[in-house]
């Protein structure tokens, strides 16, 4: 299945075929947008929006040989990327007769008289701060990087040559920031039903490698120079000039990232936080390590091998946390609080099996529950609707609720 924004000057001969199919078909070309769902140049549906200051869905339709078969959810989730990549924050049905579970499932929020989705941008915004944060990080730990890592290597500092090494790693955190953003942003589709966030589990992982062998080299140059007696640190004030400068420069980096990113502060952002403070602690202990190379030059050695642990300990992290989102490691804190509220529905006789998968920011459920026997299939229905619908409103990051229902005997 495919689907097309209509083109007067391609497509003139669907609007006859789409009359044909559905005798109450509407268009404005002027003021609408028409969306044909199609394939091998067959059309099995279509939608049309009019777009206005609140964007309104007049009408959408699926021949009735394919309905109830999701191709209406595909044909409106298309609707809903398209008002995101274009600039529209709202999407308003008003004449939404035997719609209303089809646009819940879909958070539309119900109305006195109509069904809405607002504030469509908002993850747009965000993505768009975040990806100019992240250059800009990018371009700074650049600076920083060259900076300690000449020096280090200039004045046979391994304290600094340490931290550069650091400041490096945090360059490759944000280009997968980046990456991370452009890939795992993408919709669900037909291959990938849970999104593409994992993605950036998957680089996360490849980089707390690299991060850790990088950090390894690191302390097997530096015991090799504890045992040796070349390459001592040069004392002199631009090792410690480099240093300050480092960490001025993270301070302010510190600071502009709280402000740029005051009204979103997700997971990424409070780690890329908890790092930046971090980086801070490293540049302050290495500014130590070059004060007390004067009283022994061992001394920045040992720093060096600290920081390093350090590094290595952070790489594990990485990996540690991104390898748990892929191997679909369970938030048992938050299965349990999704068990309470689906015990809270008199319907429920039994519910167990509660399981999750994370992709991204999304967080998709699955939870089998037991019903009456005597209960129709309708019935069973509209319960496992009124659960899902509950659950996705009370938990802003959940996709979507996958529930089997079974009897109890």
């Amino acid at each position: 299945m495919n689907i097309i924004l209509w083109d007067n000057n391609k497509q003139k001969n669907k609007i006859a075929e789409i009359k044909s199919m559905d005798s109450e078909f509407r268009f404005d070309n002027d003021k609408e947008k028409l969306f044909i769902l199609y394939s091998e140049e067959k059309i099995y549906g279509y939608a049309v929006i009019e777009l206005k200051e609140n964007t309104e869905l007049k009408r959408i339709f699926i021949i009735n040989r394919l309905r109830n078969n999701g191709y209406g959810t595909i044909l409106l989730k298309y609707i809903i990327n398209w008002l995101i990549n274009n600039n529209f924050d709202s999407l308003i049905v008003k004449n939404h007769k035997k719609m209303n579970n089809f646009l819940e499932k879909q958070r539309f929020i119900k109305t006195e008289n109509n069904y809405i989705l607002e504030n469509l941008t908002e993850n747009k915004k965000q993505e768009k701060n975040l990806f100019f944060v992240s250059k800009f990080a990018i371009l700074i730990n650049i600076v920083l990087a060259l900076l300690k890592i000449i020096s280090g290597i200039m004045f046979k500092s391994t304290s600094l040559l340490a931290d550069g090494i650091n400041s490096l790693s945090d360059l490759i955190t944000n280009i997968l920031v980046i990456i991370g953003l452009k890939f795992g942003s993408n919709p669900e589709d037909k291959d990938h039903p849970f999104g593409h966030g994992k993605i950036e589990s998957v680089f996360s992982v490849i980089i707390g490698t690299f991060i850790i062998l990088t950090a390894f080299d690191l302390i097997k140059g530096n015991i090799g120079n504890t045992f040796s007696n070349e390459n001592h640190i040069l004392i002199g004030p631009i090792p410690i000039l480099v240093t300050i400068t480092a960490i001025i420069i993270k301070i302010f980096q510190l600071i502009f990232m709280k402000y740029k990113t005051k009204t979103y502060r997700g997971q990424l952002i409070n780690s890329l936080l908890k790092d930046y403070k971090a980086d801070i602690a490293v540049s302050s202990a290495v500014l130590a390590g070059i004060f007390l190379a004067v009283i022994n030059p061992v001394f920045d050695t040992v720093i060096g091998i600290i920081i390093s642990i350090y590094i290595i300990g952070e790489g594990y992290k990485l990996i540690k946390e991104n390898a748990l989102i892929l191997l679909d490691s369970q938030d048992e804190e938050l299965l349990e609080n999704i068990k309470k509220d689906v015990f809270k529905f008199e319907e429920i006789e039994n519910a167990h099996d509660f399981r999750m998968t994370t992709s991204g920011k999304n967080v998709y459920i699955f939870v089998d529950i037991r019903v009456n026997k005597s209960m129709s299939v309708h019935e069973a229905h509209e319960i496992s609707n009124k659960i899902s619908k509950f659950i996705k409103h009370k938990y802003k990051n959940i996709k979507r609720v996958l529930i089997h229902i079974e009897p109890l005997y």
